[in-house]
């Protein structure tokens, strides 16, 4: 049986579920694993599912001029899925793939958008993961802007404090958009 503890939770805390819509919900939810490097979401191919991270750390991610540059990282109770490569039907440009083993409760978007007709609180929850994610994008880019690399990284020790024990210091250096030297260094500031 999965656990729907977190999920739950999160759900709770964007909107309030009535537990007998809850229940019919989940009854679209199911259970896929990763292995740790193993792919979820693809380049060049439409985004077909809602996830929501149940354990483990993905990382999404483009490849430019054959390098990679991280985008994001998604840990314990968040949502993920490539919802504008849905909307639109266009092929994602992003990879999305395990960093370690992963668990994650899946549904079709497609599914997502059947259940708005005759569960209006889906589309209601389905709108707060909306804006919550436009909130985290602007966030992004205008720390890309306004913010030295320094404050880049308190800000992710702040929202995502366990990821630094647990991601490569490459892809978090990449992530902030620096030079795995001045991660160095900037670690070294922090810890003294």
């Amino acid at each position: 049986k999965m656990n729907l503890n977190k999920i739950k939770t999160e759900v709770q805390n964007l909107i309030t579920f009535k537990e007998e819509d809850f229940v019919l919900f989940s009854n679209y939810l199911k259970i896929i694993t990763l292995k740790k490097n193993e792919i979820w979401e693809n380049e060049n191919v439409v985004s077909k599912n809602m996830g929501f991270v149940n354990s483990g750390i993905l990382r999404q991610y483009y490849i430019k001029n054959g390098d990679e540059h991280t985008d994001n990282f998604f840990i314990e109770k968040d949502f993920i899925g490539n919802y504008i490569s849905h909307l639109s039907n266009e092929p994602s440009k992003s990879f999305t793939r395990a960093i370690e083993p992963c668990e994650l409760i899946v549904m079709p978007f497609l599914q997502l958008e059947t259940l708005f007709k005759t569960m209006p609180v889906v589309e209601e929850f389905s709108k707060k993961i909306g804006e919550k994610k436009l909130f985290e994008l602007n966030q992004r880019s205008t720390s890309f802007l306004m913010d030295t690399p320094e404050e880049r990284y308190y800000n992710l020790l702040e929202n995502k404090p366990n990821i630094i024990n647990r991601v490569p210091q490459y892809l978090i250096a990449q992530y902030l958009g620096i030079k795995p030297e001045s991660l160095s260094r900037i670690r070294k500031r922090h810890i003294s």
